[in-house]
């Protein structure tokens, strides 16, 4: 029987690619959390403390680390905001359970971006201070812009310091960025960039590079606020590369405009201090062995890759001893299946990817917000009964 482990480090085990005492589990829960803690969405974003009360009411649905939400403050936009209705491209998360839409949902039919020529000329803050993606962030008092671009991380911050101090529980990572391709798409309009990956594909690829260092230097600014160093998985990127790959895009696309700019993005993150924890949507099996490449020229357990709907079995086929994956109960099961059926979903997905080590038990893409509490305990506690090492 292998000594038991600290929760964070059977997850950096895993990250390193070796078995731990337990294959590690880490729901990735945001809303859910929220909503089983019985606070709303608009109060988990601006009140950290309200929000780590309805966190620790419910431990025994976290698992091996716990996501802090501050990300949402950083997520599809670099510009200051609060969250809820101050994000660029219009990036609304709806106050109540139960949500009036998708949460969050976002509009973005229309160019805010205009030529690349000026952009890259100019430098893309001029796209992300624009008084049009989001005039509502403009109309706030320059005291309220102020104070959550600067003091609220801190605040922020020191809540889950606290939280982890109290708990053991380390996070999940310490901020968030999102992969330049799926930027493009929102600040572009869908229709036009579409268009530019066959008119304009040098200038496409151009600014993917500009973005991935706008995002990713404003992420490690935001981890080291957040803790990196001090708090336990604060040092972790979570890089969000929603629709970027298959079957949103085709693996030709994927291999030309997406995957150099994430391997940029990483390697940038890593040579740096920083972990990268990178979350893609889709189904990413006709890919793996473009991915395997990820942490090519760098040392072991500084990344992860956290799919959706990829197949598992695969990608420990092709992925294992090469980088740490994570993934991948669906959220259908979570929210309409039974105990029993995410038991058995678990342990195959366990004896499947567990060996060897490099595999975190995780969900597809979030933990619904109206999941059966017994179906995501269930999940957390299928690892002590299917994912011991011998």
């Amino acid at each position: 029987m292998a000594e038991e482990l600290s929760r964070y480090e059977r997850v950096q085990t895993a990250w390193n690619l070796e078995e731990a005492d337990r294959v590690p589990v880490v729901p990735t829960s945001v809303y859910f959390m929220k909503y089983v803690g019985g606070i709303n969405i608009k109060e988990g974003l601006t009140d950290p403390d309200k929000l780590i009360a309805a966190v620790k009411k419910n431990l025994d649905l976290v698992g091996d680390s716990i996501h802090p939400t501050n990300t949402a403050l950083d997520h599809l936009a670099l510009i200051p905001k609060s969250g809820w209705d101050m994000a660029s491209i219009d990036w609304r998360i709806w106050d109540e359970f139960p949500p009036e839409g998708n949460i969050p949902s976002s509009y973005f039919d229309r160019d805010f971006m205009g030529e690349y020529e000026e952009i890259l000329e100019n430098g893309f803050a001029q796209v992300i201070f624009n008084k049009e993606v989001n005039r509502e962030v403009f109309d706030r008092s320059i005291e309220e812009f102020l104070y959550y671009e600067f003091e609220y991380p801190r605040v922020f911050a020191r809540a889950w310091k606290k939280f982890y101090e109290d708990t053991g529980i380390p996070l999940m990572q310490g901020a968030r960025a999102t992969v330049p391709f799926e930027y493009l798409q929102y600040y572009r309009s869908f229709d036009k960039f579409i268009v530019d990956l066959l008119e304009k594909p040098e200038q496409v690829k151009k600014m993917c590079k500009v973005i991935i260092e706008y995002e990713l230097t404003r992420a490690m600014q935001r981890a080291t606020i957040m803790g990196a160093g001090d708090i336990p998985g604060a040092e972790k990127i979570f890089l969000q590369a929603g629709i970027v790959g298959p079957p949103y895009v085709s693996p030709d696309i994927f291999n030309e405009f997406v995957y150099p700019t994430i391997k940029q993005g990483v390697d940038m993150v890593v040579n740096r201090g920083f972990k990268i924890h990178i979350h893609i949507d889709g189904n990413l099996t006709s890919v793996l062995p473009t991915l395997a490449g990820i942490t090519k020229g760098l040392p072991k357990g500084k990344v992860c890759l956290d799919f959706e709907k990829t197949d598992l079995k695969k990608a420990k086929e092709i992925l294992g001893g090469k980088v740490c994956f994570a993934g991948s109960v669906p959220s259908a099961l979570l929210v309409y299946g039974s105990v029993g059926e995410v038991e058995t979903y678990c342990k195959e997905m366990i004896d499947a990817c567990g060996p060897g080590g490099g595999y975190i038990l995780g969900n597809e893409c979030e933990t619904p917000w109206d999941s059966k509490p017994e179906n995501v305990r269930a999940m957390v506690k299928s690892v002590e009964k299917f994912g011991q090492y011998g």
